[in-house]
C-alpha cells in the first residue's frame, strides 16, 4: 500500500512505508527515536506520528533522492553513509554526512550494520533479528519480484545492479555465501520490490549469485 506506514509481519520494532516499488524502514532506536533506512521521495509526512527521527540513513550512494526533502521534515536528524558512499553523496546533496558510529551506538542488541564486500557504492545493510526470524534489509544488492494477489514474491537483481553496483563480482558472491554458511536470513527485505521470504532463501540466494 503506497504512502501508508506499516509494521513489518514478524519483525518487532520496524515499520515500512512504500511509494511505487520504493521502501523506507523505520527502525526502532534503543534510546526511543527512529532511524530512517533509505529515504524514499514524497514519504517525509507519512512518519511525522513516529517522531522522533533521529537518524537520516542513506545506505548506498545512489539512494539520495529523499535527502533533502527529510532533512528539512526533521532538521534534528543525524544525516549517516558508509565511509564509501559519503564523497558522491555530500557531492549530489549537498549535504553533509556523518560515519555510521553514531548510529551503531544507538542500535538495539539485536540489530547490526553489515557492509558487503565487492560492491562500489558503499552500500550498508541492516541485519535484524526476532525470536526465530532474521531479516537482511538490502539496498540494491537483491530485489522483491513477481508478486501477485495468487503468487509471493520472489528474490532477483535490478537490471542496473551487475553493472553499476557490482565492482568484484567474485568478492561479492564469496562474501554472501560465506555469510549463509554463519546465517540464513527468513526475511529478506528490498529497497525496491515487496518483501521476499521462505525456507527456502538460502538455496535462492546461491542460485541468484550465479547470475552474476
Amino acid at each position: 500500500m503506497t504512502g501508508v506506514l506499516q509494521k513489518v509481519e514478524d519483525i518487532d520494532g520496524l515499520w515500512v512505508a512504500r511509494r511505487g516499488s520504493l521502501s523506507c524502514f523505520a527502525l526502532e532506536l534503543r534510546e526511543g527515536g527512529l532511524c530512517l533506512y533509505s529515504p524514499v521521495e514524497k514519504l517525509s509526512g507519512v512518519f511525522s506520528d513516529l517522531e522522533p527521527v533521529r537518524f537520516l540513513f542513506a545506505p548506498n550512494h545512489y539512494h539520495n533522492k529523499a535527502v533533502q526533502e527529510f532533512s528539512r521534515a526533521f532538521c534534528q536528524a543525524r544525516r549517516v553513509c558508509s565511509e564509501a558512499a559519503r564523497p558522491r553523496l555530500e557531492k549530489v546533496t549537498s549535504q553533509d554526512f556523518e560515519n555510521l558510529q553514531a548510529l551503531n551506538d544507538q542500535l538495539p542488541r539485536n540489530v547490526a550494520l553489515v557492509e558487503p564486500e565487492g560492491l562500489k557504492t558503499g552500500e550498508v545493510w541492516l541485519r535484524v533479528e526476532c525470536g526465530d526470524n532474521l531479516a537482511w534489509i538490502v539496498t540494491d544488492a537483491f530485489c522483491g519480484e513477481g508478486a501477485s494477489n495468487t503468487k509471493a514474491a520472489s528474490l532477483g537483481f535490478l537490471k542496473t545492479f551487475p553493472r553499476y553496483g557490482v565492482q568484484d563480482a567474485d568478492r561479492f558472491a564469496f562474501w554472501v555465501q560465506e555469510r549463509l554458511r554463519q546465517e540464513v536470513p527468513t526475511h529478506v527485505l528490498p529497497c525496491h520490490g515487496p518483501a521476499v521470504s521462505g525456507p527456502d532463501l538460502g538455496a535462492d540466494i546461491l542460485r541468484l549469485l550465479e547470475r552474476l
